[in-house]
């Protein structure tokens, strides 16, 4: 039996994007806004957190520098 997840990768993206979309809207008083990036902040010190105390991996380094570089490019190309 292979592995299987636990976790649904593109409802977890779809959540944040939604925190992100209370945060910019204009239909969104300071406080409110302020609450919901309060939360994104705190998704972000979790999942640090959780980083932090995990092992490092064979592969790991180089799959990085790999994200770092498509994220590198998508910026030159958004320029």
């Amino acid at each position: 039996m292979g592995f299987k997840k636990n976790w649904d990768l593109s409802s977890i993206y779809s959540q944040i994007r939604s925190l992100s979309g209370e945060i910019n809207s204009r239909y969104n008083d300071g406080f409110t806004a302020f609450y919901a990036k309060q939360d994104l902040y705190k998704i972000k010190w979790f999942v640090d957190e959780q980083l932090k105390g995990s092992q490092k991996f064979v592969g790991e380094d180089e799959w990085l520098k790999e994200q770092e570089k498509k994220k590198v490019i998508k910026i030159l190309q958004d320029i």
